[in-house]
């Protein structure tokens, strides 16, 4: 009786929720559409800004050097001549200034150390990238002058470079496709899954009261309980489906948009039945702990745009442990967080994409997170039978 009674309650909500366009478009809309959208902008404009700062270099240099005829080998650098050099610089005119002080050629032919300096604008990063050039290419005449001066000597460069390090890559091809995902898909997840079912539960609840249908259905012979768990499933599904749309676009993104990089091997390997097991009932359980929460506050709230204000402390929530684990590896997460609210949902995502969970951290992280759901929905029911609290104030 009781789950006939639910059911038949969540059927109606969802209908209700189905039937709002405003909720379709928060809720699938801007993640299918908008995330994609903003990660294609993203690697466009980066992609350009690369492109045009590798086709062209604009340089001012003062002094002269032979340094300057190994400059120019990079059809793509050109020195020109303005008028104010600095001024010049600062417009975006120019890339970079190279000031080589006079005598320097001597300096080095004495065999002795010339120094050079170089202006750049850090805030450009076309003129970040002219920096990056012009080290490389005073790095590689320092080579070729060491070399003269060794071999002058009658010694090799092996003299100078008595060792030689290689540096090889130990992580798998699905070990750095799922250390990518790991950076920005549980903070796209946490925050889905807390702001995609907001609209839902504040109109479920706060909206209902100031229409006064709650009112009638709370006169209705139906247990407030089967009320508030229809309300709760309601949420929790709106939740699922925005973070559930969030994870498939910005997964596409990154694997076909203009940020993937040639050469890298995007998989999606490292998804095992296990690691997917504990994807899913993580999912589930921070679904009903922001809906519990969403649903408490809605409760609280005396108008639907009072609770429209509460419900930003939720959003708050999911983003600060979300940007604090970002850029942790999760190897380096420590153990207590996997029993902090919110945080053991975002460690346990990272282990997760990363390929290799850890089974003390998942009965840690899984274990608390099913505490705090079980809290969190006992004191929404205490609030939503309180008497008075469904009444229209």
């Amino acid at each position: 009786m009781g789950l006939h009674v639910v059911w038949t309650v969540l059927k109606k909500e969802l209908m209700d929720l189905f039937r709002d366009r405003k909720a379709w478009m928060g809720t699938l809309l801007v993640p299918l559409l908008v995330i994609p959208f903003v990660f294609f902008l993203l690697g466009t404009s980066y992609s350009n800004v690369e492109k045009e700062a590798r086709e062209y270099i604009p340089l001012a240099v003062q002094g002269s050097s032979s340094l300057i005829a190994v400059l120019q080998k990079n059809p793509a650098v050109q020195i020109l001549e303005p008028s104010n050099p600095e001024q010049a610089l600062q417009a975006g005119q120019l890339r970079a200034i190279l000031t080589i002080p006079a005598g320097f050629d001597e300096e080095i032919a004495a065999g002795k150390t010339a120094q050079l300096s170089v202006a750049y604008d850090s805030t450009n990063q076309k003129s970040v990238y002219a920096r990056t050039l012009l080290e490389q290419t005073v790095e590689a005449y320092s080579k070729e002058v060491v070399a003269k001066r060794l071999n002058q000597a009658g010694l090799s460069e092996q003299t100078i470079q008595p060792i030689v390090s290689t540096f090889q890559n130990a992580a798998s091809e699905e070990r750095k496709s799922g250390g990518m995902l790991a950076g920005i898909i549980p903070l796209m997840l946490v925050v889905s899954l807390a702001s995609a079912g907001m609209a839902a539960a504040n109109d479920l609840v706060a909206g209902e009261k100031e229409r006064g249908t709650l009112e009638s259905l709370l006169t209705a012979p139906i247990a407030a309980q089967h009320i508030l768990t229809a309300k709760l499933l309601a949420v929790m599904t709106m939740s699922t489906m925005g973070a559930v749309a969030s994870l498939i676009s910005v997964t596409l993104a990154m694997r076909l948009g203009p940020m993937a990089t040639e050469g890298d091997h995007f998989t999606l390997a490292f998804f095992s039945p296990v690691t997917l097991l504990v994807l899913i009932v993580t999912i589930l359980l921070l679904a009903a702990l922001f809906a519990g929460l969403e649903l408490v506050l809605s409760t609280i709230a005396k108008s639907f745009k009072e609770g429209q204000t509460y419900m930003s402390a939720v959003l708050f929530l999911a983003m600060v442990p979300s940007y604090m684990l970002m850029p942790v590896s999760p190897v380096d997460i420590p153990a207590h967080y996997y029993v902090m609210p919110v945080f053991n949902g975002v460690a346990l995502s990272k282990e997760v994409f990363y390929g290799k969970v850890d089974p003390m951290h998942v009965l840690l992280g899984i274990g608390s997170l099913l505490v705090y759901v079980v809290f969190t929905i006992f004191l929404a029911s205490r609030i939503f039978r309180r008497e008075g609290a469904g009444l229209k104030h």
